[in-house]
């Protein structure tokens, strides 16, 4: 499973990937999902379409469950097993942070919660104008055993095995 965070510029790279990403972006062609959004409201699209809409959260099937939630209400704890009860196998959030207190805070809960409950999580976090993609796995499916594996207003591309979603068993990222 291919997928980028951040920005769609980045996608005139790639043929096509399965999964992309972002703050309030157009929804690309070469995409078979993608997942735009702010704190208030996220667009699903299919193949470069928009496909479905929602408010504050939702799950969105792309052939994994995906918990998408906005603004205060990823702050959270229960998001992340209102996930796992509907057998979500990742987090996505968009919060709009505005002070760096909460900044460090959102990117701490998100990080720990993937960690008690095991799902993996992405957060775009609008700080002072800038997006800054957050992405964290369970700590034994990162090379480097921390959970994080990126940080940063960078775009981020992931490329993982099919079972890595289905599985239990740890892959290196």
């Amino acid at each position: 499973m291919k997928i980028l965070v951040g920005s769609p510029v980045s996608l005139e790279e790639f043929e096509t990937i399965d999964l992309f990403i972002s703050w309030l972006d157009v929804i690309p062609d070469n995409a078979r999902f993608s997942i735009v959004g702010t704190s208030k409201f996220f667009i699903v699209g299919k193949n470069g379409k928009e496909w479905r809409k929602g408010y504050e959260f939702g799950i969105a099937d792309t052939g994994i469950n995906i918990f998408v939630v906005g603004g205060d209400l990823a702050l959270y704890p229960e998001v992340f097993y209102i996930a796992k009860e509907n057998d979500a196998k990742l987090v996505v959030g968009f919060c709009e942070i505005q002070n760096f207190i909460d900044f460090n805070f959102v990117k701490a809960k998100f990080w720990a919660h993937t960690q008690e409950t095991s799902l993996a999580s992405i957060v775009l976090l609008n700080f002072l104008g800038k997006v800054h993609n957050n992405i964290y796995f369970p700590l034994e499916k990162t090379k480097n055993q921390t959970g994080v594996v990126a940080e940063g207003v960078a775009p981020v591309f992931l490329e993982l095995k099919k079972s890595f979603f289905s599985s239990e068993e740890a892959e290196d990222v």
